[in-house]
C-alpha cells in the first residue's frame, strides 16, 4: 500500500505516526510511507521517512495578525497537499490531527483517497470534528471520548522503542520530569525553585525542559540533578525512572503508561477546552497516576517524596499503568486499514 501520514505542530501529534509508519514496513516492507507537515513544526527533525511539508496553521482563538492569516495559510497548506496527493497517488490516509491534519483531510476529500482519522485526546478537538465528518474511519485512544465522537478504540500508537523499555534497578529514587516537546515555563521554574529540598534525599531527578526555556534557566548544579533541553531517546528517561511527572498530553500519557511508570500529571491549563485534565482524569481514575494543577505546584515536591517512600502505592500504580495501556495500538490500526483496503 500507499500511505501518506499526517503529523505535524508537536511531539503528540508525530511520535504516534512515526509508530503507526514503523509498524506498517513491520507489516509489508513494501509500504510506501510518505509523511505531510507543517513548516514551522518539529517534524523535520524527528521524522526519519520521507516527507513533505505544507503551510498550515492552528485556528486561534485570540485575536492577532497570525489566528486572522489562518484560513488563507490553511487554504495555501490545501492546495500544497492537493499537488502531494495526486503524485503520490497514496491508497490511505492517516491523519494523527492537529492543524497539519484540516488541509490534508480537505485535500483528500476532494481527490477520493479514503482517510483514517486519529484522535488523542478524550476530547476530539476542532480540527478532528470537522475532519470526522470526511474520514472513512476514525480510532480513539480513550474510550471516553466515545461520549464525544463516534469511532473505534484503538489505542495511541506508541514506537517499539518504547515498549521495549525496562526498569533499571538503581538504589536511588528516580524522577522524569517532562513538560512536552516545547515545555512549560511553570513547571520548569518550580522544579529549579524545589531542588534544595532534595539534597541528601536520596532522590535523582532527571529535568526535560524545553528547548526554548534552557538558555534562561539557571544552572544548578547538584549531584542528583540533570537538565536536558530535549530528550530525542525518552526511553532512556523512562527506564530509568521510578516515576514520571508531566504535562497530560495523549502522547505523553500513552507512551509513560505503555513502559509502566507512575505518574504526576500536571495538565496545561490553557490546553484547548480544557483537554488536558480529561487526559488526566482518565488516568487518574483508573489509579496509574495523580493529578497536580499548575496554581498547587509548590506542592510537587511533597508529592515525589510521599510517593518515593511508598512503595506499595507504586507498585499499584504501575500495575494499572500496563493493565491500561494500549501496547498493540499501532497493530490495531494497521490491520483496520488492510481490512477496509
Amino acid at each position: 500500500m500507499r500511505i501518506i501520514i499526517a503529523a505535524g505542530g508537536t511531539g503528540g501529534h508525530i511520535y504516534p505516526g512515526i509508530a503507526l509508519a514503523e509498524e506498517l514496513k513491520l507489516k509489508d516492507d513494501k509500504n510506501e510511507i510518505l509523511f505531510i507537515g507543517s513548516k514551522d513544526g518539529l517534524e523535520k527533525n524527528l521524522v526519519n521517512f520521507p516527507i513533505k511539508l505544507i503551510n498550515a496553521r492552528g485556528l486561534l482563538r485570540k485575536l492577532s495578525w497570525k489566528a486572522l492569516s489562518a484560513p488563507f495559510v490553511t487554504l495555501c497548506g490545501f492546495f500544497e497537499a492537493l499537488g502531494i496527493i495526486f503524485r503520490f497517488r497514496p491508497d490511505w490516509i492517516v491523519a494523527m490531527g492537529g492543524y497539519v491534519a484540516l488541509p490534508v483531510v480537505f485535500a483528500a476529500r476532494i481527490c477520493s483517497v479514503p482517510v483514517l482519522l486519529h484522535e488523542q485526546n478524550v476530547l476530539p478537538g476542532i480540527t478532528n470534528r470537522i475532519c470526522s465528518r470526511i474520514a472513512k474511519i476514525v480510532t480513539l485512544s480513550f474510550s471516553e471520548s466515545l461520549k464525544y465522537i463516534k469511532g473505534i478504540v484503538t489505542g495511541n500508537p506508541v514506537r517499539r522503542q518504547i515498549l521495549a523499555v525496562s526498569h533499571r534497578e538503581s538504589k536511588r529514587f528516580s524522577v522524569l520530569i517532562v513538560g512536552g516537546s516545547q515545555g512549560s515555563r511553570t513547571l520548569n521554574y518550580a522544579v529549579i525553585a524545589m531542588l534544595d529540598k532534595f539534597v541528601d534525599s536520596g532522590v535523582d531527578i532527571i529535568h526535560v525542559c524545553g528547548e526554548r526555556d534552557y538558555p534562561e534557566l539557571p544552572k544548578k548544579e547538584y549531584p542528583f540533578y540533570k537538565l536536558i533541553s530535549y530528550m530525542y531517546n525518552i526511553e532512556e528517561g523512562l527506564s530509568q525512572a521510578d516515576l514520571v511527572v508531566s504535562r497530560a498530553g495523549a502522547t505523553a500519557i500513552s507512551e509513560i503508561l505503555a513502559a509502566g511508570r507512575p505518574s504526576v500529571l500536571i495538565p496545561f491549563p490553557y490546553s484547548s477546552e480544557g483537554h488536558q485534565e480529561l487526559n488526566a482524569m482518565a488516568v487518574v481514575v483508573c489509579g496509574a497516576a495523580l493529578i497536580l494543577h499548575d496554581q498547587e505546584i509548590d506542592k510537587l515536591a511533597a508529592m515525589i517524596k510521599e510517593l518515593a517512600s511508598d512503595k506499595e502505592r507504586l507498585i499499584r500504580m504501575k500495575k494499572a499503568a500496563l493493565d491500561h495501556s494500549f501496547i498493540d495500538s499501532a497493530s490495531r490500526i494497521v490491520k483496520l486499514l488492510y481490512e477496509k483496503n
